[in-house]
């Protein structure tokens, strides 16, 4: 009779919280097998918040020479549509490049108490997963249209060249589309060399690995892409034409 009351605790503790069994039975005996004062024990230590969060929206901003891109993750699209989310969004970027937060081990307590208010009203876990910045005299963002997907980019320019912008937007745009992993051969490291590697399970020889890995690296190198508005030229060529130098970028996608 004790197992079967055990598993209807089990299965009431499941419904109210979503976590898995194993926890629900290490959570019941820590607080022998009393329903209340265990989901008051999992309220404490919030593990009824850890829920797979596979939405969110990206946002991005730039004030001055500071271009700041965030990752806000949550459990279902609907959340990204409504309001006081989206609120909670355009507030977090303003706050973040006044107070200088380019990083998530620098959320402080006041943007964890918001995100906490909404994680109360909607039921639902609410995560800032990823913040980034660029710091420079030309930086460009690009958010695609359903917030699922951007980046942001730091160029130079070899000489005054007052269309820049125009030409940098359209490199944003490709990378955004094409998420390239590097932006040229020589500033890939040996240890990501060597992962790249390890991850070309079938060649014959020496000679196949190297020229699997150029195909692959060619797919992954910004520089090496055919750009997306004129397939005959490489991103190179386009940015050699433009006067435009590829400092670093930062993409993020939901």
């Amino acid at each position: 009779m004790q197992k079967k009351n055990n598993i209807n605790l089990i299965k009431q503790i499941r419904k109210l919280t979503k976590i898995s069994i194993n926890k629900c039975k290490i959570a019941l005996k820590k607080n022998n097998f009393d329903l209340k004062k265990t989901l008051i024990y999992l309220k404490k230590k919030k593990i009824n918040n850890k829920k797979k969060t596979n939405e969110g929206i990206i946002i991005s901003k730039i004030k001055k020479n500071i271009g700041i891109i965030i990752k806000i993750k949550c459990e279902t699209d609907f959340i990204t549509k409504n309001k006081y989310f989206l609120n909670f969004c355009k507030k977090l970027i303003k706050y973040c490049l006044k107070k200088k937060i380019y990083n998530n081990k620098n959320i402080n307590n006041y943007i964890n108490n918001k995100k906490n208010f909404l994680i109360s009203k909607f039921k639902e876990n609410i995560k800032i997963h990823k913040i980034r910045y660029l710091k420079g005299k030309y930086i460009i963002k690009y958010i695609h249209i359903n917030y699922k997907i951007g980046t942001i980019l730091k160029i130079n320019i070899k000489e005054n060249n007052n269309n820049y912008y125009r030409s940098a937007k359209k490199i944003c745009m490709h990378i955004t589309a094409m998420n390239p992993k590097y932006i040229s051969r020589k500033l890939i490291n040996k240890k990501q060399i060597k992962k790249e590697k390890n991850s070309i399970l079938d060649y014959k020889n020496k000679k196949d690995l190297i020229s699997k890995l150029n195909i692959k690296l060619k797919k992954k190198i910004l520089l090496e892409q055919n750009f997306i508005f004129n397939e005959k030229l490489l991103v190179k060529d386009y940015i050699k034409k433009k006067n435009i130098i590829i400092l670093k970028f930062h993409r993020f996608e939901i």
